[in-house]
């Protein structure tokens, strides 16, 4: 399923896969969690401000309440929906087959209908979960780019990657992935 090869130049690690919901669940997960509480306070800014005018206009704090807590299942409720659109989308791309090398063309996607290079300029880090590694475009936006399950890779494959990837992108600072 993987395949890593190591040169005298460079170390290169191969994955084979298909994103699904879980997936794409994960990757939005652990960006949300780089936002640190302030992120998150400012998160709740939304439901906050709705369920004031909700209070204002109704004049009920029951009201106001049931406000509050509907925007934010709605918030909550995103990230599931967000996944469900990705995997579905992706779907359609069929299998992946990803190379990330030690060199200067970081990362090559393949899917069934395209190919593309992403050099590591073009990244602005890595988060690691427990169950795989999110690409992130630069700050400010630090949108994710892509996922790579660690379920496609072996344990040495993972070292591997690891490795690649904290030699050319900063870690983010979000919690370390529980083993």
């Amino acid at each position: 399923m993987t395949e890593a090869r190591s040169t005298t130049e460079s170390t290169v690690v191969e994955l084979r896969y298909e994103l699904g919901r879980a997936d794409w669940s994960d990757a939005f997960r652990a960006r949300g969690r780089m936002r640190g509480i302030r992120g998150r306070l400012q998160r709740l800014l939304v439901p906050v401000i709705f369920a004031a005018s909700a209070w204002l206009i109704s004049g009920t704090l029951s009201v106001a309440g049931c406000a509050f807590l509907g925007c934010l299942l709605g918030l909550v409720a995103r990230t599931g929906v967000l996944a469900a659109r990705h995997a579905k989308m992706g779907a359609t791309m069929g299998p992946w087959a990803v190379t990330v090398g030690d060199s200067d063309d970081a990362v090559c996607f393949a899917g069934a209908d395209m190919a593309t290079r992403r050099g590591w300029r073009s990244l602005g880090g890595y988060v690691e979960t427990a169950a795989g590694f999110v690409l992130l475009s630069p700050a400010p936006y630090l949108l994710v780019v892509h996922y790579l399950p660690k379920r496609a890779l072996g344990r040495d494959d993972t070292d591997r990657l690891r490795t690649i990837l904290d030699r050319r992108l900063p870690r983010s600072a979000a919690r370390p992935p529980r083993h």
